[in-house]
């Protein structure tokens, strides 16, 4: 096939970032940033995007770039070696699983972004919020043709090529995401509660700080990334052998971190206004911030608002893996635009309709877990992690450092740091990935 192309460094940039910033980075960041020590957690945290975030993205980015292929084909051509191939596999099905059940989340955001805008959220008790979401999850009726609906509209875009598809849409929706966010955020500082939930959320409590609180850190990090996801390495592939990838890498991280941090001040000021509990976890969204919006002058439309930006956030992270996943196939198998597309689309989606049976009464359990938690526990825990430490070492050991190196010096030629840069592919990075892997299969 031929490889396509970004536009410019903007579209490579924007659109790698709009990948990068999803639902973990509105729902989960803020509330894991609060109990792990507000401030001080931020520290930690930004210190561990310098060692371990920038150089794990701009190895696979690079490693992609270098071998000119997609993730199927371009670890065999790197190395010279087919049974490579293998590693890229990883990342293809852990994206496929993850994005699985990341369309039915989607679906459900959906579901309640309907809800809020025709005003029926305002029409709950604050005791039937939390039967009211397992209602909604439990309705396959009503959940599938959702489902169905947002991959055929994900379908539709990549349809549409590189250019005209991804890069033109995710810049779009990720210029919307900027606006609404900012926009909920200046209004969110104006409310009573505005400075005990900045209090809450950024002051710096460094009696939190511990090995485990490093290591949820360390777990955001490199999920909240995207790596190891076959998306990193195809977006690379597209990329001008002249762009400077150590200031993209930079650039997409921030961006990522910053809209991550943004978020806690956008829901955190709600909350305390309204004397919700600021540390819900994963019901933060569908629960605690629609009771929320239920008892909010016109919460109504705020509520609205909340729920499309939750939908703007995730659905460009769908697109971009379709787009990346659907190039590997189309390489590798020498298959035609339209059959590769609608295989990984088919794939998806089949995987999405037996995890919304997750949530009926007396679900198909595999290992005690039910099908979402079984694949959410698969990708999460084993391939993402297992693909993220087998990258690092392949750039960094089969690639080699210092070819790695000579690689990303084209268009980064004024970057002094080239001994440090091999400390943290060859050492810190491997062991860091390899503290996740174990921490989380001991977890």
């Amino acid at each position: 096939m031929k490889s396509p192309h970004w536009t410019n460094r903007l579209s490579f940039i924007l659109t790698t970032s709009a990948f990068a910033i999803g639902l973990g980075n509105i729902w989960r960041f803020p509330y894991i940033t609060g109990e792990g020590g507000g401030g001080a957690f931020l520290i930690v945290y930004i210190g561990l995007i310098f060692l371990v975030g920038i150089p794990i993205l701009l190895t696979e980015i690079a490693l992609g770039r270098m071998s000119e292929a997609r993730t199927l084909t371009g670890f065999g051509k790197l190395s010279g070696k087919k049974y490579w191939n293998s590693l890229g596999w990883l990342g293809v099905l852990a994206g496929l699983l993850i994005m699985g059940y990341y369309v039915m989340i989607l679906a459900w955001v959906l579901i309640y972004f309907g809800e809020s805008l025709i005003g029926n959220i305002q029409q709950i008790q604050a005791s039937e919020f939390s039967g009211h979401f397992d209602t909604i999850v439990a309705n396959q009726s009503l959940v599938l043709p959702v489902i169905i609906g947002i991959m055929i509209f994900a379908a539709f875009i990549v349809s549409r090529g590189l250019q005209k598809g991804l890069e033109r849409y995710s810049k779009w929706m990720l210029i919307a995401f900027i606006m609404i966010i900012l926009g909920l955020t200046f209004w969110a500082a104006t409310l009573e509660g505005a400075a005990e939930g900045y209090a809450w959320y950024l002051y710096p409590d460094f009696s939190k700080i511990n090995l485990e609180v490093v290591l949820i850190a360390l777990g955001q990090l490199f999920f909240s990334v995207g790596v190891a996801m076959a998306v990193a390495f195809a977006f690379g592939s597209y990329t001008d052998k002249k762009e400077n990838l150590i200031v993209s890498s930079l650039w997409i991280i921030s961006l990522d971190t910053v809209f991550a941090v943004v978020a806690g001040l956008m829901i955190f000021p709600i909350l305390f206004t309204l004397g919700l509990p600021p540390d819900s976890g994963p019901s933060l969204v569908f629960v605690t911030m629609s009771s929320a919006f239920a008892q909010m002058p016109q919460g109504q439309w705020i509520g609205s608002i909340f729920f499309l930006l939750l939908f703007l956030g995730g659905f460009t992270s769908l697109i971009a893996s379709i787009q990346g996943i659907k190039d590997s196939f189309e390489e590798r198998y020498n298959m035609s635009f339209s059959a590769a597309l609608w295989m990984v689309v088919g794939i998806i989606t089949l995987i999405a309709i037996p995890s919304t049976f997750s949530y009926v009464d007396n679900p198909f359990l595999i290992l005690g877990k039910t099908f979402y938690g079984f694949i959410d526990f698969l990708s999460s825990t084993i391939l993402l992690p297992v693909g993220g430490l087998l990258i690092i070492l392949f750039g960094g050991y089969v690639v080699g450092a210092d070819r790695l190196k000579d690689h990303i010096s084209q268009g980064a030629e004024n970057f002094k740091f080239w001994k440090l840069w091999g400390i943290l592919i060859k050492i810190v990075v491997p062991v860091s990935m390899l503290i996740i892997l174990i921490n989380s299969l001991l977890g």
